[in-house]
């Protein structure tokens, strides 16, 4: 094969990934890595969660806006390290951030949503839908 015709296949099979992913694209995801885990889980054929859910607790104080939902009941997080590192709250550290983010999960746990977290490294090695079906399954959302 040719080094033109290699590149033209090549080329082709870029345009044809990217035409998918427009298929699945959705304004309310925040990040690229949002958007990669939300199209591994619709090719995988997960039930479609909600996007930045907000949830409240009893009394209607704010608790979380979480990244993905399944009916209440399960919340998803993709943890890139913006949150950790470049969106700091005044004289906040890194290790402060990431306490919040542990009191944050505790407060939506304490209201019965369990949180189900993944990085990069997770999207990257395919884990994420095994991550999420784990808890689909438990939760009894699997065929919601």
């Amino acid at each position: 094969m040719s080094i033109d015709t290699f590149m033209r296949a090549r080329s082709r099979r870029r345009v044809a990934s990217a035409r998918r992913a427009l298929d699945y694209a959705d304004a309310d995801s925040e990040t690229a890595g949002e958007s990669w885990g939300r199209a591994q889980m619709i090719e995988a054929g997960l039930p479609i969660p909600r996007l930045q859910h907000t949830f409240f607790d009893q009394d209607g104080t704010f608790v979380a806006r979480t990244d993905y939902d399944w009916q209440g009941r399960l919340a998803g997080e993709f943890d890139g390290m913006e949150k950790y590192q470049k969106h700091l709250r005044d004289g906040e550290s890194p290790f402060d951030a990431m306490k919040r983010e542990k009191e944050r999960e505790d407060d939506l746990r304490r209201m019965g949503v369990m949180v189900v977290r993944w990085t990069w490294a997770d999207l990257e090695a395919g884990r994420v839908v095994g991550m999420i079906l784990e808890w689909l399954d438990l939760l009894g959302l699997a065929a919601a």
